[in-house]
């Protein structure tokens, strides 16, 4: 991930639609990478500690279940929650570490 994808919403679409239950869900996968994009990915970019990074994950984690209504078009079952923020952690994480020696 270079220094612009953090904030590219098709970066993260194509993570989400990975998801068997997301993947025809267009409308809810842009909804939810909207989201994550404009309200917890800075805050998980300016975390200092893991509390609360942990706070900011559990949030959006809390988001990601709650049940579809008029303007949220979907829902996810815990499960489904924790492999998505699994993945998204996992692509942050790479993108925090230094590059290794050229």
């Amino acid at each position: 991930m270079t220094g612009e994808e953090p904030f590219d919403q098709s970066f993260w679409a194509d993570i989400a639609t990975k998801l068997p239950s997301l993947l025809n869900d267009r409308e809810g996968v842009e909804q939810l990478v909207d989201r994550f994009v404009q309200q917890y990915l800075p805050v998980l970019l300016r975390s200092r500690t893991k509390d609360a990074s942990d706070h900011a994950w559990l949030a959006f984690w809390s988001y990601l279940v709650a049940p579809a209504t008029r303007r949220k078009p979907f829902g996810l079952s815990h499960r489904t929650a924790d492999d998505l923020i699994a993945e998204f952690q996992r692509v942050l994480d790479s993108y925090a570490q230094p590059p290794g020696p050229t």
